[in-house]
């Protein structure tokens, strides 16, 4: 969709139905270091019912310097289906990463499927999040999970700490925003409600952190170019060495 020296901004759309009943969907990407790939769901996608399950999986590397930005649209999971939602975050040095994901449980009038989500990032360092999520008909009706509300949106922002550009709200359909800090580099944006997503603050809140992201990271290329241009015998309309495109990794569906 779009691209420079450095990066690229990749739509990934579906050549087929999914998520079909018995689908493995898995999707590997690998940013190099210094580069940028923002990574845009150009439609939602739709867990159908089905006797087997069903699985989405992200797996991702960020380099040093790098910077993985990924907008999701909204992810339904539908009556009589079991489904999982996986995703691998690999951080070396300085690399960020800023996701998005918004799910929705059932169709309209539906109640929704069995979903379980996980997240497991690490950096250079060891563990930065991990997180399981059992939002299964039966865990969710327990005592203070979901009861009745149908949708939840996150943000998360990995490699460093903004805060939100606005203030949290308690909804009026449901808790509303949580925001919270990582024990390491990183910060967590979850709303929660009943229906259609109502919250102001997640989207915008994405918008803010991935232009934070965008311009440290183009801040620290341009020191790097002129540090480089800076050196003796180095030409700088001529920078060596740079990553001329991001590597989107292979890209699997199993479908029947």
């Amino acid at each position: 969709m779009d691209q420079d020296a450095r990066g690229a901004r990749v739509g990934l759309l579906a050549t087929q139905a999914l998520l079909l009943s018995g689908d493995a969907v898995r999707i590997d990407v690998e940013v190099a270091p210094g580069a940028w790939l923002d990574v845009v769901e150009t439609t939602g996608t739709v867990a159908y019912e089905g006797d087997a399950p069903s699985s989405w999986t992200v797996d991702a590397t960020v380099g040093d310097g790098a910077v993985l930005t990924w907008a999701g649209k909204p992810f339904v999971v539908s009556d009589g289906i079991a489904t999982h939602r996986d995703t691998r975050i690999r951080l070396q040095g300085t690399g960020r990463v800023l996701m998005q994901e918004k799910i929705v449980l059932g169709r309209a009038g539906q109640t929704g499927g069995d979903l379980t989500m996980s997240l497991s990032a690490t950096d250079d360092t060891g563990p930065v999040q991990v997180e399981h999520l059992d939002l299964s008909r039966q865990a969710r009706t327990m005592p203070g999970v979901l009861g009745n509300l149908r949708s939840m949106d996150t943000v998360t922002a990995l490699g460093w700490s903004p805060e939100p550009p606005g203030e949290l709200d308690a909804g009026t359909t449901g808790p509303g925003e949580t925001y919270f800090r990582l024990d390491r580099a990183g910060s967590v944006l979850r709303w929660i409600g009943i229906g259609r997503f109502r919250d102001r603050l997640c989207d915008p809140t994405f918008a803010a952190w991935r232009d934070e992201a965008m311009h440290d990271y183009r801040h620290r290329s341009t020191e790097q170019h002129f540090m480089h241009a800076e050196k003796p015998g180095t030409r700088a309309e001529e920078p060596a060495h740079l990553p001329t495109s991001t590597s989107f990794g292979r890209q699997s569906l199993r479908a029947p």
